[in-house]
């Protein structure tokens, strides 16, 4: 895939895909990456993709912990995630070139399909106690593993964090602070390994413009919505990720 400048059509495509993960984002606290990578990656190719969306990402979290700052004092930070899921993205970011991304979706379709058959068996699913001190580690170093190779962990984070059962406030402060530390993470590691060239940087300054106008739509929205609403809309991401998973996997 090339490196040199999109032409005028294909950078409308790529805004356009950051401007439609940015409101679902906005609106759910998640699913940025699930919809505008694979957009961006037909022309600009997976890693490409992964590296110049890490600009609008880290804003993009820094933005909803700002906006629901006042969840602070509530919400128990994700701080049994940090240590295991920092080393597992620098790991996958080494990987980002070689790993074999179909096996690495099949896995992540698996982990998100148990957790939506558990969903159905049990619609009132909730992680706590003992279970989520066991879960939260091993999810973790799966989850940044995916976030270091793939750019994609929402299967992975947003099934262990709904399973929290916050509310919707918290749910997003919640996904801004974890994926937030994981873009610094995952950033420095790029830089580490050479992958962030200063075109793909400007090329992740651009893509603030459509970020900043639609995940502003989003989160205006979400104010308007109730918690069961809410639930909804973050399940029907979780389903959506599921099948965008499995389509990857059998056309991969």
């Amino acid at each position: 895939m090339h490196e040199i400048p999109l032409d005028p059509t294909e950078l409308a495509v790529v805004f356009l895909a950051i401007g439609a993960g940015a409101f679902i984002k906005g609106l759910t606290g998640t699913g940025f990456p699930l919809v505008a990578v694979p957009i961006m990656a037909v022309f600009l190719g997976v890693e490409h993709a992964v590296i110049v969306l890490q600009i609008p990402n880290l804003l993009s979290n820094l933005w909803l912990v700002w906006r629901y700052r006042d969840q602070m004092k509530t919400t128990p930070h994700p701080l049994g995630m940090f240590f295991p899921s920092g080393i597992a993205i620098f790991l996958g970011v080494w990987f980002l070139s070689a790993v074999d991304r179909t096996s690495a979706v099949m896995f992540l379709a698996a982990m998100l399909g148990v957790f939506l058959i558990l969903m159905v068996i049990k619609p009132d699913l909730t992680l706590k106690g003992l279970a989520l001190k066991i879960v939260t580690p091993v999810a973790s170093t799966i989850g940044g593993f995916a976030q270091g190779a793939t750019g994609v962990s929402g299967p992975v984070y947003t099934p262990l964090i709904f399973s929290m059962r916050m509310p919707k406030e918290a749910f997003i402060y919640y996904h801004g602070i974890l994926y937030g530390f994981f873009n610094v993470v995952q950033i420095s590691a790029m830089i580490w390994f050479g992958l962030f060239t200063p075109e793909r940087f400007f090329q992740g300054l651009i893509s603030l413009i459509p970020l900043f106008l639609f995940q502003y739509v989003g989160m205006m929205l979400t104010e308007r919505v109730s918690l069961s609403a809410f639930n909804k809309a973050v399940i029907g991401i979780m389903i959506l990720m599921e099948a965008k998973l499995l389509l990857d996997a059998t056309s991969g």
